[in-house]
């Protein structure tokens, strides 16, 4: 047989918690079509990987690449999108050939127009689309979105899912947290599910709340319980996304959130949990705000005045009484962006000003920042970690280095699980957090024919010197490629050799 690519003397991780063991792999022209001994070489190509390990490329099934492109659709010059954000590469050089898009209620609400455009751009990696819930629903209803669907406007909303989900898309994403995916009732969300029930889609949810409790006296506890008695009732599969416990925790242990899950799991639910591994977020900085005060990424109308500043200011104070003003820095400005990667407390002093009325003018800007929220703590992370069913992820989004301070997650959070809690501290083996970004997530969304390494499947392969897995990005200095990636095959195209691009 002849092959485009041999890659020999390997030690290869299928995938699956099967025990690793040494093979060689033929591939030809998108395939794995060989596995086993190749003494007779029949290929130009072949790429010795003694002393690597060979896994299957990596699926990030929660990303937010769409949004990185989505003002080129609508405002820019396609011409300017820079060969970084095309090659998609601070996915590539973390061993990620699959990324799921749409997630959090965020991005294209036309499945067609995004996987068209990433055709169209040649974007390098494997994409799968889902639903994003909260974009639709402002498509269908605008700005000044109700805050309870009638049953004419579910119907309407119910079409439009169903259309998207017809032209490709492989689940629906919601974001309770975010407007307007929070003025969500339950009967709009269990017609939701049960629509992706038919389908046999996923639900990815992002919880109402990732907190101790709120203002309310709501909890995490009480957000999980929503989502499981969603899939109670339906059936649906349901991902809870980006599993944390943030401060302030109002007494609730991590081992409360963990078992909510493990308990719907024993009584036959379709129900996982992904995480990434860093003890901080980033999102919008109005996210700790009640959803009284959000509409979409900022703040109401209605209290963009002296009133309602003081109105936000107080629940502010309140919310920093349990954490630090310097647990949130600034990663995203753009109409200010010499305060990126600024905390609270130095913008506050460099601006000689309140520290409280620097943030309520930075909701008030017309393109909201994004912050990066340390709320987390490490050992949490570690217990999530240990779930038999956690799925690896970066909550990241395509990314140049013209952007000031990004989460390093958009860099290093694949190299970041293996390194950390499966070499260096030994939380976990090595074959179930490669399983965790491979085979686990492939299953889950129904992506066929990845995720395991295994004749007839799609040649998306990572070979990899675990003595120089790295993820060098930090939050000050982001802009870091991980190393240790030392070829990547992406549908049987080498995109990365010797460490470097293609």
């Amino acid at each position: 047989m002849n092959f485009d690519y041999i890659i020999k003397n390997g030690l290869i991780y299928d995938g699956t918690l099967s025990k690793p063991y040494k093979s060689d792999i033929g591939i030809l022209n998108d395939k794995i079509v060989f596995i086993g001994e190749l003494s007779d070489i029949n290929s130009k190509n072949v790429i010795d990987a003694k002393n690597n390990i060979i896994t299957p490329g990596f699926i990030d099934i929660h990303t937010h690449c769409d949004l990185s492109f989505k003002q080129f659709t609508e405002n820019l010059d396609q011409n300017s999108i820079s060969q970084e954000c095309i090659n998609n590469s601070n996915f590539l050089y973390q061993g990620v050939t699959t990324v799921v898009t749409g997630n959090c209620g965020l991005g294209y609400s036309s499945t067609n127009s995004w996987l068209d455009f990433t055709k169209r751009i040649g974007f390098k990696s494997n994409v799968y689309h889902l639903v994003p819930h909260g974009s639709v629903r402002e498509d269908l209803f605008g700005k000044n979105q109700p805050s309870i669907l009638n049953d004419t406007e579910i119907n309407l909303l119910m079409k439009r899912i169903s259309r998207e989900i017809e032209n490709g898309a492989i689940g629906v994403s919601l974001g309770l947290e975010y407007a307007p995916g929070c003025f969500a009732s339950t009967k709009e969300l269990t017609e939701i599910a049960k629509l992706v029930k038919k389908y046999n889609g996923v639900l990815a949810v992002h919880l109402r709340l990732e907190l101790g409790k709120n203002d309310k006296g709501y909890s995490i506890l009480d957000a999980i319980d929503e989502v499981i008695n969603l899939c109670r009732v339906t059936g649906v599969s349901l991902e809870i996304s980006h599993l944390k416990l943030g401060k302030p925790k109002a007494g609730i242990k991590i081992d409360q959130v963990i078992d909510k899950i493990i308990q719907a799991k024993k009584s036959g639910l379709n129900v996982n949990a992904d995480h990434y591994p860093y003890n901080a977020g980033n999102t919008m900085l109005s996210f700790l705000l009640p959803n009284e005060f959000k509409e979409g990424a900022g703040i109401k109308l209605k209290y963009r005045n002296n009133t309602g500043r003081k109105k936000i200011i107080s629940v502010l104070k309140d919310f920093f009484r349990e954490i630090s003003l310097e647990d949130v820095l600034i990663s995203y400005f753009p109409s200010k962006p010499e305060l990126e990667g600024l905390n609270l407390k130095e913008i506050a002093n460099k601006q000689n000003k309140d520290v409280y009325e620097c943030y309520v003018d930075m909701l008030f800007e017309d393109i909201i920042p994004w912050a990066v929220f340390f709320l987390s703590e490490e050992n949490d992370i570690n217990q999530i970690v240990k779930m038999k069913d956690v799925i690896t992820v970066s909550d990241g989004w395509t990314v140049d280095k013209k952007m000031q301070k990004p989460h390093p997650r958009l860099y290093g959070s694949f190299p970041r699980k293996i390194k950390k809690y499966s070499i260096d501290e030994k939380i976990i083996d090595l074959t179930t957090s490669i399983r965790s970004m491979t085979s686990l997530p492939a299953e889950k969304f129904n992506i066929k024919n990845r995720g395991i390494i295994k004749k007839g499947y799609y040649a998306d392969l990572a070979i990899i010197d675990l003595k120089k897995l790295e993820d060098k990005s930090t939050y000050l200095l982001p802009h870091q490629y991980s190393q240790g990636i030392e070829y990547l095959f992406l549908n049987g195209k080498l995109v990365i050799k010797e460490s470097c691009m293609v």
